[in-house]
């Protein structure tokens, strides 16, 4: 036991496996994207679609959904906790005469800890006004599903008010390229953390990883534009 106990000490306080974790609470964190954004799409689906999904989300058992907003949270913790250390580390380990070679990084990589900072301040914000629903009135905000016998929180209207403000929706758009930004280095990163960076394949999972960015930040981006737009009303 103490032996076991000693090797996954060892692990956690390693560099690579600190880049390891790093790595798979991202895709925890990429792979909930994809999810959040389908949840998110339904809204185009008029206001029986994503109501009733959000209301079957809160449906849950109390356990089961706070289960999970903790669970997502102490992945977050995590992966920022750890991308810190390791960028400090990296930085206190460079000699201050060595020339810094930044010709072949990618703007996404060199800002990486400064776009993830971004998305932090903007989640919070996020969560405070579409989770906990700060400013909006339940009394207001009523809706009715299957066929008008379940009254719930009418998501669909609140979503529409909150991006019908031009500020609002602009900051949200910026989070979402900072987004991008983001999951372009980090799902590259994925790869090479577990050992697929040969020359051969290196260019499928930067594809990969552009495709990816390109179709989660517009999915998401569609969302604010259509209501400014009018096509969300």
């Amino acid at each position: 036991m103490n032996a076991l106990v000693k090797t996954i000490c060892t692990f956690v306080t390693s560099s690579i496996g600190r880049k390891i974790i790093v790595a798979l609470t991202g895709l925890c964190l990429v792979l909930f994207l994809a999810g959040h954004l389908a949840g998110n799409l339904l809204i185009f689906g008029g206001p029986e679609w994503i109501n009733t999904y959000a209301h079957g989300l809160h449906s849950m058992p109390e356990a089961a959904l706070w289960g999970i907003r903790l669970g997502l949270a102490v992945i977050f913790i995590i992966h920022i906790w750890l991308t810190i250390q390791l960028k400090l580390e990296n930085n206190a380990a460079r000699e201050p005469y060595v020339f810094k070679n930044t010709i072949k990084a990618t703007l996404s990589s060199r800002y990486m800890i400064y776009t993830g900072l971004t998305i932090l301040v903007f989640l919070i914000y996020h969560l405070y006004q579409y989770t906990l629903r700060v400013g909006y009135d339940p009394a207001q905000y009523v809706a009715y599903i299957s066929d008008g016998n379940v009254e719930t929180f009418d998501v669909y209207r609140m979503i529409v008010n909150g991006f019908s403000n031009v500020w609002c929706s602009a900051f949200y758009i910026l989070a979402i390229l900072m987004l991008f930004s983001h999951l372009r280095h980090g799902v590259q990163s994925i790869f090479q953390t577990v050992g697929l960076d040969s020359r051969k394949i290196r260019p499928v999972y930067n594809f990969i990883a552009i495709a990816y960015g390109v179709v989660i930040c517009a999915g998401f981006i569609s969302v604010p534009v259509s209501v400014l737009l009018g096509i969300i009303k």
